[in-house]
């Protein structure tokens, strides 16, 4: 998706264009996305229309048992749409293909390839080769201690409230939100385990296994759970930001120079972000040691700080201790009741961040 876009924000500046892609086709990765304005306002910018999505009504925090503990409505400047992944790489496919960006599938590229082109944009994702060439010394990834699994489940109605769930219990939680109209809905879980799981979305595993780890879960969970078909899960690690994002005229962008965990929902926002600034840097500067070095200038800090939430997110879901989680629940309940907005507003600095300002 970070390519894509990349291809689209610098094609949009009038430069010509390849996307390498090692796939034979832009087909499903992992199974829903939530992209938030801040994304948004770049798909925007760009003229793509997000609008066949399903528009997130806002946020519900709710115990293992399925009791509601607070709701985080989004307001009319807060829209957040819920995509299936296939539906938003169709819509930046089709852009592309729209607007003369050549798109080879089928080839990949590696360090010392394509040693003419004036800019190589690298966005090979968290196990990016380019990254450890760029950054040798750059720290392997460490687990974080969490596998999350995934799933999307076909339900007999749709769903009518389109908004995201979140099942918080003892080292778990469980994220329910619908795609597509409400006729799917995606189901991403995690849990602390000191068992390490490979990082990367493919690894399979069963319907048996996620009921078996998720069981303390009541409310609607269970019914979906038992819906579920395809069943995936894998690893979290954190990865350090590299100590510089790019050498010569190869630069990184998204999880390539930025992998983070996925409490925050914003991978994909985040590349979108780099894309729009990394063209902008490209078109405002001479002089290209110039433009790469302020677009991580630029970018650094705010992806640091996003990193930084996400994790805390983790600790957040997961308490252990049930003193701990009945007064956080206790209080997330009294705020969500007398000051509605509040807890939402916490996000203001990362939401209301244009990056097309």
């Amino acid at each position: 998706m970070g390519g894509l876009c990349a291809a689209l924000c610098m094609s949009a500046r009038g430069a010509s264009v390849t996307v390498y892609e090692a796939a034979e086709t832009f087909g499903e990765v992992g199974a829903g996305i939530q992209v938030s304005p801040n994304g948004l306002r770049v798909l925007r910018t760009l003229g793509l229309d997000p609008s066949g999505a399903v528009l997130s009504r806002g946020l519900t925090l709710n115990d293992n048992r399925g009791r509601r503990v607070a709701i985080l409505p989004n307001s009319t400047q807060r829209e957040i749409r819920l995509f299936h992944r296939a539906d938003i790489l169709a819509l930046l496919e089709a852009a592309c293909r729209e607007r003369g960006v050549s798109l080879e599938l089928g080839r990949e590229i590696n360090p010392g390839s394509m040693d003419d082109a004036d800019l190589i944009i690298a966005s090979d994702g968290v196990k990016s080769v380019f990254r450890r060439h760029i950054a040798p010394e750059i720290a392997e990834p460490i687990y974080s201690g969490q596998t999350a699994w995934r799933a999307l489940v076909e339900v007999p109605a749709p769903v009518g409230e389109a908004g995201v769930n979140v099942y918080m219990g003892a080292g778990q939680h469980i994220v329910v939100y619908p795609l597509r109209g409400g006729s799917l809905v995606n189901i991403v879980a995690a849990e602390d385990t000191e068992a390490a799981a490979p990082e990367g979305w493919r690894l399979d595993a069963t319907r048996s296994e996620l009921q078996e780890r998720f069981s303390q879960f009541g409310g609607p969970v269970p019914a979906l759970l038992a819906r579920s078909e395809k069943v995936h899960r894998w690893g979290l690690y954190g990865h350090a930001l590299p100590p510089r994002w790019s050498e010569g005229r190869t630069v990184l962008l998204g999880d390539a120079a930025h992998a983070m965990l996925p409490y925050l929902a914003q991978g994909a926002c985040m590349a979108f972000e780099d894309a729009y600034e990394l063209a902008r840097c490209w078109a405002a500067f001479d002089d290209a040691d110039e433009a790469l070095g302020a677009y991580e200038k630029r970018r650094a800090p705010r992806v640091n700080r996003v990193m930084k939430e996400a994790r805390a997110n983790a600790r957040r879901f997961h308490h252990s201790n049930p003193v701990a989680r009945l007064i956080g629940y206790s209080g997330l309940r009294v705020v969500s009741t007398l000051a509605p907005g509040m807890i939402a507003r916490r996000f203001d600095w990362l939401y209301n961040f244009d990056p097309t300002a």
